[in-house]
């Protein structure tokens, strides 16, 4: 049961610079981030098929998760 997580911005940074990963399915949204090796206060916005949602969220098979980063400036 697989599904995908696609990092935005400087998120793919902490990937290695994919912008798609195969993840499991099953586990919340935060739990999935951490497996990935993001930390989950980093991601301001989950959108899951294009529909927002929180990182308690818990990944579906077929899923396709795209995460964005808290933005800072000043």
């Amino acid at each position: 049961m697989s599904a995908k997580l696609r990092p935005v911005g400087h998120l793919k940074t902490l990937v290695n610079g994919q912008s798609e990963l195969d993840v499991e399915s099953g586990f919340t949204v935060r739990a999935t981030l951490e497996k990935a090796g993001i930390r989950s206060e980093l991601v301001a916005l989950v959108m899951v098929n294009d529909e927002q949602r929180d990182k308690d969220y818990i990944v579906q098979e077929g899923d396709v998760v795209k995460v964005m980063a808290v933005i800072g400036g000043g």
